[in-house]
């Protein structure tokens, strides 16, 4: 399987998706990897703010709205998963690269080390 396949699905299928593409697939490049790291974080945020959302009563007309930005930036995503680039969604990237910093071939960022770069 290519590496713009293998973007595509870790967006598609959310994060199972992103766990086969991230675990199953060791010869990935790191931008395969990354993107597979962020589809899981972005769908498990997804799913935590979802359940946040339906708890609270006077709040639950976001939850289309929610829906609406998740496959927002899940498309964008894939299209730049599809064209090879490593595009790093706000905040998610950041999620993701400290999570997952050990199976993507990256150093954990440190907020002073953040800070730092300003």
């Amino acid at each position: 399987m290519n590496e713009k396949t293998k973007g595509v699905i870790a967006y598609l299928f959310g994060w199972l998706g992103g766990l086969i593409i991230l675990f199953g697939y060791k010869d990935s490049e790191r931008g395969t990897k990354v993107h597979a790291a962020q589809a899981i974080v972005l769908s498990v945020a997804y799913m935590i703010l979802l359940a946040v959302i339906r708890i609270i009563p006077g709040i639950r007309l976001l939850s289309g709205l929610l829906g609406i930005f998740y496959l927002v930036l899940a498309i964008i995503g894939m299209v730049k998963a599809n064209r090879l680039e490593e595009y790093e969604l706000p905040v998610i990237s950041d999620l993701a690269k400290n999570w997952f910093a050990k199976y993507i071939d990256e150093e954990p960022v440190k907020n002073e080390e953040k800070e730092d770069k300003k």
